[in-house]
């Protein structure tokens, strides 16, 4: 390993994660649960910057404004990235990462997962480390499930407790016919949100991986994606696990509903993403856009449009 990179920095985005289909398939024998997911990459993103220094970790988080973001967690999942990273191979020195929030936290977006998988880009460009992506994806699955899916970047198949990924065949471009709209409302996520949500599902919760086949078949054809092809069996659990949820979840209906009527279009559901508390709905550029106006009127959450991004854009590093 070369040390020759000593004072650059080097630079990545962490683009969210979008599970279009999110399907629990069953509880399995060690606890955990299989899934089949489709999911992709967004142009919603985190920045993160590394500098190589002699020693010490040191992680910070900004946001847009240079104002401090606390991470509400003793653990840190860039730091368990670095530890998970250091068994593997040992890093000849310490480094310091700034990370400039842009993803909602705790939204259900990925946007700890795609943090941890930046830095583990951004330590073997800068320390020129002899590992693959194959070898980054195995290091990913020992750090978190969603970690390997945001080093490969989307779309892309999620199988197993979400660690198996399958890269999926992208168009050159996606369309300009249609854009998410993310809205991330303000209410308290509870403690542990993601093993909340697993403990409050149903027998009647579980999928059998249908809507992920279509959705695969649908991404391979170059088909348009459309709400109606998306899925979350979280949907339920949601409304009854997070306090708040359901009337965001009729502001956000209602929202789309009025713009799908000024443009002469059939409204529809907004759909929780990942495990919430976003919600999401694959609309019309135009819809989503008159929306999103709509709903920032209000002055509640995040809210955003947002596009699907190439797998080389959403995994590219720069030095500087």
């Amino acid at each position: 390993m070369s040390n020759v990179h000593s004072g650059k920095i080097w630079v990545t985005n962490a683009a969210a994660k979008l599970n279009l289909t999110l399907e629990v398939l069953g509880k399995r024998t060690d606890g955990y649960h299989d899934l089949a997911s489709v999911a992709v990459s967004l142009d919603l993103a985190d920045e993160l910057r590394l500098t190589r220094q002699t020693d010490g970790r040191a992680v910070s988080y900004r946001d847009t404004a240079g104002r401090r973001v606390s991470i509400e967690t003793d653990d840190d999942i860039i730091q368990r990235a670095w530890s998970v990273l250091d068994a593997r191979i040992p890093l000849p020195g310490g480094a310091t990462i700034e990370v400039t929030k842009r993803i909602p936290i705790a939204s259900g977006l990925g946007g700890g997962s795609t943090d941890a998988a930046a830095f583990l880009r951004l330590a073997r460009n800068a320390w020129d480390l002899p590992l693959s992506d194959a070898d980054l994806i195995v290091l990913g699955a020992d750090v978190g499930s969603d970690v390997p899916f945001c080093l490969l970047g989307g779309p892309a198949r999620m199988s197993g407790r979400g660690e198996l990924v399958e890269p999926l065949q992208a168009p050159p471009t996606w369309s300009d016919d249609w854009a998410v709209l993310l809205h991330r409302p303000e209410l308290p996520v509870p403690s542990e949100k993601t093993a909340s949500m697993y403990r409050s599902l149903r027998a009647s919760d579980f999928r059998d991986g249908a809507a992920t086949d279509a959705m695969t078949d649908l991404l391979s054809c170059g088909g348009t994606v459309a709400q109606q092809h998306c899925v979350n069996s979280f949907d339920a659990p949601a409304r009854e696990v997070m306090q708040g949820l359901v009337p965001a979840w009729r502001r956000m209906g209602l929202a789309i509903a009025r713009a799908a009527q000024a443009n002469g279009a059939d409204a529809v559901t907004p759909m929780l993403a990942g495990a919430g508390p976003t919600l999401f709905a694959v609309l019309p550029t135009i819809i989503a856009r008159s929306a999103c106006e709509a709903l920032l009127e209000q002055r509640g959450g995040f809210t955003a449009v947002t596009r699907p991004i190439s797998r080389a854009d959403a995994t590219a590093v720069q030095s500087r």
